[in-house]
């Protein structure tokens, strides 16, 4: 059930997030003023990121682009005035087929192995002029934590690689941070990635878990404090990857 609030402009607000997340994150983000709607768990993708949002959801200016398995569940819980559209193809748990929907945005531009992009997403990237820059990693959007529309943080070295001459103010992490991914109500063996695990809400930077977990040096605290943005998270707690949030 969602409990309906309206932010101080009157117009409902919402997050799009893993139906997995922890009673304590959740509960934080309600108090934020943001009402949920818990993405599924879609058996044909593999189970640490089945119902993670970026594999499902993909947000270009104010418009969704939404996976058929989750676009009733996202369109019947939502105001009639958002924009969304249920994307042409499924995606599946063979890579590359699992990565449609996960493009990431900074500012105007998008990056992503395009030859893979869902359809819709792509001609919505290219009508509203957006620089495509392809990629070998299909996991974009998992991979890059966005802060703003010039800065970012990730630990891939070939996305560094790709991105380091593009006018963006990027934390490299010279490390691999210690993010869980969730499988049979434990872990997996498998490591998360940063852009699930960090997503910004309103003027928030909101880490899934205790942020000195995977910064022991105090890097990324410094780099989001800089910006002048509220930092969010939870002590004490592993930080996990839900495939981050998607504000509307």
């Amino acid at each position: 059930m969602i409990l309906f609030v309206k932010n101080r402009g009157g117009i409902l607000s919402y997050l799009i997030i893993d139906k997995r997340m922890r009673y304590i994150e959740k509960q934080k983000l309600k108090d934020l003023g943001y009402n949920l709607i818990e993405i599924k768990e879609n058996k044909n993708i593999y189970e640490e990121i089945s119902s993670h949002t970026d594999i499902f959801v993909c947000k270009i200016n104010n418009k969704l682009i939404v996976e058929k398995s989750q676009y009733k569940n996202i369109k019947q819980n939502v105001e009639k005035n958002q924009i969304i559209e249920e994307g042409d193809e499924k995606v599946s748990k063979d890579y590359p087929y699992d990565i449609k929907y996960n493009v990431c945005l900074i500012g105007k531009k998008a990056i992503h192995n395009f030859d893979y992009s869902e359809p819709k997403i792509k001609q919505e990237l290219i009508n509203n002029d957006y620089q495509l820059i392809n990629t070998k990693q299909g996991y974009t959007n998992c991979s890059i934590a966005v802060i703003d529309d010039k800065s970012i943080i990730l630990s891939d070295k070939g996305l560094y690689k790709t991105l380091k001459n593009e006018d963006l103010d990027i934390l490299f992490l010279d490390y691999q941070p210690d993010i869980k991914l969730l499988k049979e109500n434990s872990y997996s063996n498998k490591n998360g990635f940063i852009g699930g695990a960090i997503s910004r809400v309103g003027n928030n930077m909101v880490v899934f878990g205790d942020l000195n977990n995977i910064d022991n040096t105090g890097k990324i605290r410094e780099f989001i404090q800089k910006k002048n943005l509220n930092l969010i998270d939870f002590k004490g707690l592993d930080v996990i990857d839900y495939g981050g949030i998607v504000e509307i």
